[in-house]
């Protein structure tokens, strides 16, 4: 089976080169299945598409959009069609009093344009759901969000796993190597078996290492394709073979700036503003709907025939016509002063909910920007100590060439070097999902 292979940026190369991540050959995944190779841009854009999450939120959009369209035909005029027959055989009472026998039939055909409405209440409940309606449309860009957000991560950590398991297979054939030569050394005598069986046990410890680190790249394109909602047989592979650090909200950007930003651009407090919003529509129709008189209306036009049975007469045309007004005292009208408080109660826990959302954004943005911060500064330290690990393998390796060393030595200096490397690829990482984390919290990640 062919795999593409995806080729690196200008950036990610230069990385590479520069920390000792490039290896020569790329190993290949360990999978079954169809191989798909995938980009960060691709991930985002399926997973505005195809996430579960963000098609229950949309669901829920439809049903209030559905809800405001009800409240809106609420002051449509409903028109029935329809026919009747009607027969009466036998006695029947006279306007004078006086019984006589009948036997008479009656035919009706027409149509009603009739409406029944409670104004106070229509109005005010179709306010109040154009409000909830805005609402759920800005919950669906703060799903959307939250969605980039879950797929950059799953992404990112694909990347990790895939470079943790490129340093862990040259890590794995650098100790074979060696090994080699030292077995070479044992046979002619220049060493003893000691030095040679523990750096086999290093190599059985890097090979252990390399078998999860081929687990994890599976299982982090497993939860990839979960939050992409692919065919999870289809086995994903990485565009990149290490996280080029993305820089979405530049980190000098002053805190109180960002804290006002996030408070004008979050959807979630839009979606609040318009709950809230849509509480004082209820309220108001709580206090003043029952103010305003019920209408009924009714026009009907239709044809009736009647007579004896067998001597029916020809249709002759009907119009009626009547118009109501009324008020209601008592539950659900003046005088409900239950409905009232019950509006006021909820308009209080929805400005509460609101103010308590303010708060957790506050904190977000603060939590995300100190992360950020603290990510790239390990990045940084993470680089430097790459650069450390791998002057101290150098060097262990020269006097290594002058016999003036122990294998000890040596396998300590590859473990640091394996690890540093390993903390870079991590701090790579940390970075990135800080900095989407941080765009996300701002509400700015939807444009990133």
């Amino acid at each position: 089976m062919k795999r593409r292979v995806g080729s690196l940026s200008a950036l990610a190369a230069g990385l590479l080169l520069a920390t000792g991540l490039a290896a020569a050959e790329e190993p290949p995944l360990p999978a079954s299945g169809a191989v798909q190779q995938i980009d960060l841009a691709t991930a985002l854009r399926l997973a505005g598409l195809n996430n579960l999450d963000l098609a229950l939120v949309r669901t829920a959009e439809q049903q209030a959009t559905a809800v405001n369209d009800a409240a809106t035909l609420r002051f449509v005029p409903s028109v029935t069609l329809g026919e009747t027959f009607a027969h009466r055989s036998g006695a029947d009472q006279q306007t004078s009093g006086s019984m006589l026998e009948v036997d008479k039939s009656l035919y009706r055909r027409g149509a009603a344009v009739g409406l029944s409405l409670e104004l106070g209440d229509a109005i005010f409940n179709k306010l109040a759901a154009r409000q909830l309606q805005a609402a759920a449309a800005q919950d669906v860009e703060a799903q959307h969000n939250d969605t980039l957000l879950a797929a950059a991560g799953a992404y990112f950590d694909l990347v990790n796993a895939v470079a943790e398991r490129d340093i862990a297979a040259e890590a794995v054939q650098i100790s074979q190597q060696y090994q080699s030569e030292l077995e070479r050394a044992v046979a002619i005598g220049l060493t003893n078996r000691s030095e040679a069986l523990r750096l086999a046990v290093q190599t059985q410890q890097a090979e252990v290492t390399l078998r999860g680190a081929d687990a994890q790249v599976r299982t982090s394109g497993a939860r990839l394709d979960t939050v992409l909602r692919l065919d999870p047989a289809i086995v994903l592979a990485p565009a990149e073979r290490l996280v080029v650090p993305p820089t979405l909200v530049t980190l000098d950007t002053p805190l109180t700036r960002l804290l006002e930003t996030a408070l004008r651009q979050r959807p979630e407090l839009r979606a609040s503003a318009a709950a809230v919003d849509a509480a004082e529509k209820q309220r108001s129709g709580a206090k003043y709907g029952p103010l305003i008189p019920s209408l009924g209306a009714v026009a009907v036009y239709g044809q009736a025939r009647g007579g004896p049975v067998g001597l029916l007469d020809n249709y002759r045309a009907t119009h009626d016509y009547a118009v109501g007004l009324s008020w209601r005292l008592g539950p659900g009208g003046l005088f409900d002063f239950s409905r009232t408080e019950a509006a006021d109660a909820r308009l209080s826990h929805q400005r509460f909910v609101d103010e308590k959302l303010r708060q957790t954004i506050r904190e977000q943005v603060v939590s995300a920007f100190t992360s950020a911060q603290a990510a790239q500064e390990q990045m940084v330290l993470a680089r430097h100590g790459v650069e450390l690990a791998r002057r101290s393998l150098q060097l262990t390796l020269q006097r290594r060439q002058f016999g003036v060393y122990a294998v000890t030595e040596v396998i300590q200096a590859q473990q640091d070097f394996t690890r540093a490397r390993s903390s870079y690829a991590t701090a790579l990482v940390r970075y990135a999902k800080a900095q989407y984390a941080l765009a996300r919290a701002i509400g700015r990640i939807g444009g990133a």
